[in-house]
């Protein structure tokens, strides 16, 4: 079913398929949530100054944190 090259990045970040499908479609939500506080940003940067960028943050804190 997943190529050698997929299998071995499941072993990277050690999850299986469906923990990694779950946890892929996990950050998509959250950076989907993200688009309107950036367009809000882009026509009042006084609003919503760092929440993208620090949400953004712990998602590779997270996530480096789950591959070590």
């Amino acid at each position: 079913m997943f190529s050698k090259k997929c299998k071995e990045h499941l072993d990277d970040v050690s999850e299986s398929g469906t923990q990694h499908m779950l946890q892929a479609l996990w950050v998509a939500l959250k950076l989907q949530a993200l688009v309107p506080i950036c367009i809000v940003h882009a026509f009042a940067p006084c609003l919503f100054t760092a929440t993208a960028t620090n949400e953004m943050k712990k998602i590779l804190k997270k996530r480096e944190s789950n591959v070590r």
